[in-house]
């Protein structure tokens, strides 16, 4: 009697163990009411180069349900270049160009159980995007100085829509702290607006508008981030 109930009383205190373990395994994964943020991992493992994935995007998900994410992701990019030029008697010129851009995705994820650190996934995603770009050009045409003279380049501006449609997984490394890994197919429609030309020669100043040149239709397999880094709040 002794030894039957010594075997139940390990056979007992294993599975508390185990079933132990295994809550804290299912505790690592994000619930009902969590929020998750992630950024891009370039570079691998072995040589991380951290960043904010695609190019300046910064999302975040929002757990509606245990297995039931929504997701937000937004990028604002902005790049300025400025190159100069001189006269003969050492009179500056200058040109520089302006690009900014917009990105807006909202989306849903559809959780499946996995394993206690593994979270497979399916996706969906509306993308909203704007850009514009401009060039100014003061005693130069870009080539040379030349003294009096002055441009401005205006547009196109370009709108930008889509959906698409991913798969992905979440490996949590630890407690709320997870990698993964995304990719998907998608339709993305870019529309380009006017382009306005001003030049200035010797004070008189002329403005021209150049038409929508059209739009671009684009239907491409995509990794949106090679490796994510992401933290559960």
């Amino acid at each position: 009697m002794k030894k039957a109930f010594l075997v139940f009383g390990l056979a007992a205190t294993t599975f508390a163990a185990k079933a132990q373990v295994n809550d804290e395994f299912k505790s690592f994964k994000p619930g009902k009411g969590d929020v998750t943020t992630e950024l891009g991992l370039a570079g691998g493992l072995n040589n991380a180069d951290f960043k904010l994935n695609e190019g300046g995007l910064l999302r975040f998900r929002y757990f509606a349900k245990d297995k039931l994410a929504f997701r937000l992701g937004i990028a604002v990019n902005s790049t300025s270049e400025t190159e100069k030029f001189y006269s003969a008697t050492n009179q500056e010129g200058k040109m520089v160009t302006r690009a900014t851009g917009f990105m807006l995705n909202l989306g849903v994820e559809k959780h499946f159980n996995g394993t206690p650190r593994l979270s497979p996934y399916v996706a969906a995603d509306l993308m909203f995007g704007l850009a514009g770009r401009r060039m100014t050009m003061d005693n130069t045409d870009g080539q040379v100085f030349v003294n009096q003279f002055s441009s401005k380049i205006t547009g196109p501006g370009t709108f930008s829509f889509g959906v698409r449609a991913l798969v992905g997984a979440d490996y949590y490394i630890a407690k709320h702290v997870y990698i993964g890994a995304e990719a998907g197919l998608g339709v993305l429609n870019s529309v380009e607006g006017k382009t306005k030309f001003t030049q200035t020669i010797s004070g008189v100043t002329t403005t021209v508008e150049a038409k929508s040149p059209g739009s671009n239709f684009d239907l491409a397999p995509s990794v949106v981030t090679g490796i994510r880094i992401g933290f559960v709040f």
